[in-house]
């Protein structure tokens, strides 16, 4: 898909090629070219395996993780058992099978192929229940606090193209900076050049800062208002405060084009929420943050489907 630079520094679409895209995305739910590979792919999995051999590939597994994003686990099992029945697939698992084999799937995303790419990274909220304000009103539950999914992301804005993506219970886990860290750290390790940074203000930490400046990494993160201008064990952040101030907000945003990080980050949770809602089905906690992180990488997966198909 053509994307180009707008003079606000954001991306434009060619909305053309990106319809098309959204339409070769509901393709991939149902691309089975891999079935004439099924014994193969069996082959390789089995060989030096100890115990009981797989009976299914890991390919239909992560074709239902996916479907697992809109469907649940016995209808998983009738939508297999009827490709089955139709000759398309050589055999179905049930619904025990793709759950184990489902909880398992990697959500590791596959980077992009370029050597250079900016990053942006932010977090936000997934519902673990469905109770609304009625139910607080009706039963006096407003001061009990509500429990979410933390889930943080780090994409390439250029690209739209999500990098890392992790999920932690509200109040657990590393905070957004640190994941940020870890992310961008790995990304690194697997051999790309970060060549930017864009980011909101709850990345305003000398740590965060310090990482930057480590790794040679240009940042367009936004400082505090009341941020001092010394270096205060930031150099980095000492002077990324003194040009924010200098310049003010609009000035500072059209430079170092700030805008980007929203195609970056709220432009794929509000795509995923959109397609696969806003809260998760799992009751502990370790499955709730392993659907999560595989609801955000399913989507990855699709993307990245319609944009190779759509060359």
């Amino acid at each position: 898909m053509l994307v180009v630079t707008g003079l606000n520094g954001t991306a434009e679409r060619d909305w053309p090629a990106y319809c098309e895209e959204l339409i070769l995305r509901g393709e991939f739910l149902l691309d089975l070219d891999w079935v004439s590979s099924w014994d193969g792919e069996l082959q390789r999995m089995n060989s030096g395996k100890a115990g009981a051999p797989y009976r299914f590939p890991h390919t239909l597994i992560e074709l239902q993780a996916v479907w697992a994003q809109m469907l649940d686990y016995r209808s998983l099992e009738g939508l297999t058992r009827r490709l089955s029945d139709m000759g398309v697939l050589p055999d179905f698992d049930d619904f025990t099978t793709i759950w184990r084999r489902v909880r398992q799937v990697s959500t590791v995303v596959r980077l992009p192929r370029c050597g250079v790419v900016e990053v942006s990274s932010d977090g936000t909220g997934i519902k673990v229940n469905c109770r609304g304000e009625y139910m607080d009103e009706r039963y006096r539950l407003k001061r009990r606090p509500k429990r979410f999914i933390k889930v943080v992301i780090t994409s390439d804005p250029r690209r739209r193209k999500l990098l890392a993506v992790s999920a932690s219970v509200d109040g657990e886990g590393s905070s957004e900076p640190e994941t940020a860290q870890r992310h961008i750290g790995e990304v690194m390790r697997r051999g790309r050049r970060v060549s930017k940074c864009y980011a909101d203000g709850a990345y305003d930490t000398k740590g965060f800062f310090n990482f930057l400046q480590r790794h040679g990494i240009p940042s367009a993160v936004k400082v505090r208002r009341n941020a001092s201008t010394r270096a205060r064990g930031s150099r980095m952040r000492g002077v990324e405060a003194r040009e924010y101030l200098e310049r003010g907000y609009r000035r500072w945003a059209d430079e170092r084009e700030y805008g980007m990080r929203w195609p970056g980050t709220e432009g794929i949770f509000s795509a995923v929420k959109r397609k696969f809602g806003e809260r998760v089905r799992a009751r502990k906690r370790e499955e709730m943050c392993r659907e999560a992180e595989r609801r955000f990488w399913a989507y990855d997966v699709m993307v990245s489907y319609a944009k190779r198909q759509s060359g």
